[in-house]
């Protein structure tokens, strides 16, 4: 798995929780699939009913729209709802108005609905053209009163519910007693629309069918979920039990096999209620502290990072949703997106990309410049929430691939808080030259202060005497040392041949004085006891002659020497970039307190060094350290 921009690109906060299907991330690792695979295995006889008997999910499917066509009331049932408003006015199918005799092929027909919306559409244009019938164009001027009894009879919508409620009492009649089948039968084959008892009976019907459905309902739905909330399972399954003799016009044969399968079924689970109970508990209970464990990872990191947000895992069972929200307010977040900055909606993406992880359990995991846009604090609490804790808990003895341009989590994982870490960070760094990739190892060793840096260099036998003392002059300013030592450096830079002391007062019209005798002698003692050939005459004669600067800048082994020595020959630069690099180099190791020794770790973009190489009119030299080269 990688966490990059299109990752973070394509994670999506939902209206009600900080991500879609957060329970399967947060929740169901490997330890939680297997306790609910063995809670399932022990209910999977109640689901077998259910899988051999197909025709019962078409059951509760049509007593549930048995239930919704009549809508109790506490008088009885509705009269407003579609089964009362399709029996209201009686059978108009079956007893067909005086007078409409003719239509009857068309009223009884299985496309009776489409034909009443055809003829109330067509009688519309009537008025066009008296007496002319709209559809053959023939004389109706004695029939126009039989025509228009057909839409004064019939309503489109009416006759639709009688039909729906004509076909669902077939579709349940094997599942109905024979009396009880006539009886629903002829309430739908009234002239008149149902009396008192027949409502009466309705009522009774809708009750025992509701109950059936409530129960029906909960066994197919009988799993994990709807046993861990439940303090007691075996009062819970035997309270699923069905009992026929209280559903007496559901008593047929049919049903009373089904029930006596799901029954015998429900008491052998019964008689395994506490092993059942024991690994429910557990379940829950595991459920319960690894909730409770998010969410106080998760919070604590929020908190420590500086975010005013704390989330939330709410909800029951497989609903339970990740919340967010702001801790100046109350409620939660509705709509991550709208209301977190890009930062914060990087940090949430990388941490709930650590949990998914966690759930899939990939064999590589790659970061690709994860925290390099945050600030201090922020990092090395990302680096904590992905690493320092339990190796259940983040990626911790994981194989991860972490990509970054940003030097600062190298310097924090291999020197100062590798203990941290247990010592399990290995580092390289990878350079692109010339389409090759190029990898050297990091060590602890390799990563200094700038002042050891310059220190190692000043005492390097292999380095050219100038870089040396470019190394030399910034370490003085490092510790703050603008002696003699630093003015005698600094003029030799700016090519003086007769050294000027900028400590003294300027004279007017004369500008800063001379270095005193006395004063250079003590620099060249300073400067020797790091670099003992030092030569101001014959180094001065040198950094003014522009090709032996550009010799030198050959000569030289890194992209930072390069650009020290670049800087000697003060070219003008038209290129913004460019400029900025060569003018900024000096400065860039004040950026960390340890930073990678740059006379080993070539940092320098590519480009700008070649940028460099054709303002020289050199052609680019060969890179001499010695590296693992990967094609």
């Amino acid at each position: 798995m990688c966490f990059n921009e299109e990752y973070v690109s394509q994670f999506t906060f939902q209206p009600d929780e900080l991500i879609s299907d957060s329970f399967n991330i947060l929740i169901r690792n490997q330890a939680h699939a297997e306790r609910e695979r063995e809670i399932e295995e022990m209910t999977q006889k109640i689901r077998a009913v259910f899988t051999d008997h197909t025709e019962l999910n078409s059951l509760i499917d049509h007593l549930q729209e048995l239930s919704n066509a009549f809508k109790s009331t506490s008088s009885g049932i509705s009269r407003s709802s579609t089964g009362m408003r399709a029996l209201s006015g009686g059978n108009k199918i079956h007893h067909i108005p005086a007078g409409l005799e003719n239509y009857q092929p068309y009223i009884r027909s299985e496309r009776r609905v489409e034909w009443i919306d055809w003829q109330t559409k067509g009688l519309e244009f009537s008025p066009l053209s008296d007496g002319c019938c709209p559809f053959c164009t023939g004389d109706i001027t004695g029939k126009e009163a039989q025509i228009r009894q057909v839409r004064e009879e019939y309503d489109k919508s009416t006759i639709k519910n009688l039909t729906a409620i004509i076909r669902l009492v077939e579709n349940l009649g094997n599942y109905l007693t024979e009396s009880a089948r006539e009886r629903l039968l002829a309430i739908t084959m009234l002239q008149n629309g149902p009396e008192a008892e027949h409502i009466e009976y309705l009522v009774a019907l809708k009750r025992q069918t509701d109950t059936l459905t409530e129960k029906l309902t909960a066994l197919r739905g009988l799993n994990v979920f709807s046993l861990q909330e439940q303090q007691n399972v075996r009062e819970v399954l035997t309270a699923r039990l069905i009992d026929l003799q209280f559903f007496p016009d559901l008593q047929s044969e049919l049903m009373q096999g089904i029930t006596d399968r799901l029954n015998a079924a429900l008491m052998d689970l019964i008689n395994l209620a506490g092993p059942l109970q024991g690994k429910i508990n557990r379940h829950r209970d595991s459920m319960i502290r690894l909730i409770a464990q998010h969410k106080t990872n998760i919070n604590n990191f929020l908190t420590y990072a500086g975010y005013k947000y704390r989330v939330d895992i709410a909800g029951e069972g497989e609903q339970r949703k990740l919340r967010l929200r702001h801790i100046d307010f109350d409620g939660y977040v509705s709509g991550g997106s709208q209301h977190l900055s890009y930062g914060e909606r990087n940090a949430f993406a990388i941490v709930l990309f650590m949990y998914e992880c966690l759930s899939k359990n990939p064999g590589l995991i790659i970061l690709d410049d994860p925290i390099s846009s945050f600030d201090k604090n922020k990092k090395f609490a990302i680096l904590e929430m992905l690493f320092r804790r339990a190796s259940g808990e983040c990626l911790k003895n994981r194989t991860v691939l972490m990509l970054t341009h940003d030097v600062e989590p190298v310097i924090d994982t291999l020197k100062s808080v590798r203990r941290l870490f247990s010592n399990q960070v290995t580092a390289s760094c990878l350079r692109l030259s010339a389409g090759v990739i190029e990898e050297l190892p990091v060590n602890d060793g390799d990563i200094m202060t700038f002042m050891q840096i310059c220190k190692s260099i000043t005492a390097s036998a292999d380095c050219e005497e100038i870089i040396k003392l470019i190394y030399l002059r910034r370490y003085f300013e490092i510790v703050d040392e603008r002696g003699d030592a630093y003015q005698l450096l600094s003029n030799l830079f700016h090519r003086r041949v007769a050294p000027l002391d900028y400590r003294e007062p300027a004279a007017a019209g004369s500008g800063y004085p001379k270095m005193a005798p006395e004063k250079i002698q003590q620099a060249l003692r300073d400067i020797r006891e790091y670099v003992d050939s030092f030569d101001y005459p014959r180094l001065q004669a040198l950094v003014s002659s522009p090709d032996e600067i550009k010799n030198l800048y050959r000569r030289c082994r890194n992209g930072y020497e390069k650009l020290q020595v670049f800087r000697l020959l003060e070219l003008d630069q038209d290129h913004p970039v460019i400029r900025k690099f060569v003018n900024e180099t000096y400065h860039i190791e004040n950026e960390f307190i340890c930073q990678l020794d740059p006379s080993r770790f070539d940092l320098i973009p590519e480009y700008v060094i070649m940028e460099c190489d054709k303002l020289i009119a050199l052609p680019p030299a060969a890179n001499q350290s010695s590296v693992a080269r990967i094609a």
